[in-house]
């Protein structure tokens, strides 16, 4: 079987490179509606300064479910409406 092969690559959608560049700016765009820094987005949510400016600049690949979970519930923004079109947007490029 494929998926038991640990050498095997697993292929990826070409969309999930460009996610977090996406997650990032859409966290950004949310912070700028509030007029949110994203030191009181940190300090809101809970997660550490440096995790949220590396999901704003992209530089983190997988900021994971519940880290995105309480910047969403800082940003009063529910999950389902923060993630909604990330991977259409993705596809169009």
């Amino acid at each position: 079987m494929a998926e038991n092969n640990p050498k095997q690559k697993r292929r990826t959608p070409s969309w999930c490179a460009q996610l977090p560049n996406r997650l990032g700016r859409r966290m950004t765009e949310y912070c700028l509606r509030k007029g949110w820094s994203l030191y009181v987005l940190s300090a809101a949510s809970g997660v550490p300064l440096t995790t949220i400016a590396h999901i704003a600049d992209g530089s983190t690949k997988n900021p994971g479910i519940y880290t995105i979970m309480r910047i969403c519930r800082a940003l009063d923004v529910p999950l389902a409406v923060f993630l909604d079109g990330l991977e259409d947007e993705c596809g169009n490029e």
